[in-house]
């Protein structure tokens, strides 16, 4: 692949949704567009040629862009903070109604279909889809709700000492370890999901005396790296998961790295550093997992999620 293509998502003082495209033979961004201008598309999903983010329209809160079709629905108090796609619906999570809501896709449009209500402030952070579940991390209740994926009855809630601030997850590619990272204590966690999300090890991220908060997660294709960003002391962290130890410890390239995101062939990894208004690209090691200490940038203000497309 000698290009990589991708949307930004952004908060509202920006102008909406950007796109971008990275030469990867030139080692740089060519391209930078406002995709779509919208209010508050914070969060992005991307799948199968749809793209879903929440809104600040009057008269809808989420859109999903698909086959040249504009799909809006939903009506809630303040918008999304995480949005999610599988294949005949998407999923919201809403930090301060403290939400989780199915909207599903019909000839007609868009529909919301169930709703869950967890908490009011709850901290409702993200909706990790399992095949049988769905999860629910909440920051300020510091759970992790767990959910039937069709019914979305709750099953059981997974606590967390207080003030750990559990914030976003990834699963393997089996399904059975979750990786979580945590805002407030800046930790790492490795859970068991066929022991009931028993919690087997645990890794602090963050120095005597630093302050910062964790941000985003994502797992290699491989299974065998963490990559993890963290905010207030900007730093980007690859993880080697067999050894449970951090292999490098990078600066974002710019200030309070909000989201990041490898890319389809999992040889870059892109930081959307929101205070300094950049893009971020790192060239991955392919043998060490490593970002190169080179690094490329592209001007996107307020970025905060970051999803690629073919």
């Amino acid at each position: 692949m000698n290009e990589i293509k991708g949307f930004v998502g952004t908060y509202a003082p920006a102008k909406g949704i950007y796109s971008f495209l990275y030469d990867v033979q030139k080692d740089a961004f060519v391209k930078t567009d406002l995709f779509y201008p919208v209010k508050d598309a914070k969060y992005l999903s991307y799948y199968k040629n749809r793209l879903a983010f929440p809104t600040q329209l009057a008269d809808a809160r989420l859109c999903v862009l698909a086959n040249g079709r504009e799909l809006l629905a939903g009506l809630e108090n303040s918008t999304a903070c995480y949005v999610v796609q599988d294949e005949d619906c998407v999923y919201t999570v809403n930090y301060h109604d403290g939400t989780l809501i199915r909207y599903r896709f019909s000839e007609e449009g868009l529909h919301e279909e169930s709703i869950v209500h967890i908490q009011h402030e709850a901290g409702a952070h993200q909706a990790i889809l399992t095949g049988a579940t769905i999860l629910v991390p909440c920051r300020l209740l510091d759970r992790v709700y767990v959910y039937e994926r069709t019914s979305m009855e709750l099953i059981r809630a997974i606590s967390f000492p207080k003030g750990t601030g559990i914030r976003h997850g990834v699963l393997d590619d089996h399904g059975r370890f979750l990786y979580m990272i945590s805002e407030d204590s800046c930790e790492v966690f490795e859970m068991n999901m066929e022991q009931g999300g028993v919690i087997t090890r645990k890794l602090s991220l963050l120095k005597e005396g630093e302050q910062g908060g964790g941000a985003a997660i994502r797992i290699s294709s491989s299974g065998e790296t963490l990559y993890v960003s963290v905010r207030g002391i900007n730093q980007l962290y690859v993880i080697d998961i067999a050894q449970w130890r951090i292999l490098q410890r990078i600066s974002s390239g710019g200030d309070h790295p909000r989201d990041i995101n490898l890319s389809p062939q999992g040889d870059y990894l892109f930081a959307a550093n929101r205070s300094s208004g950049n893009l971020v690209a790192f060239k991955i090691d392919h043998i060490s997992g490593m970002l190169e200490e080179k690094a490329h940038t592209d001007t996107i203000p307020e970025g905060v999620s970051i999803v690629f497309y073919e």
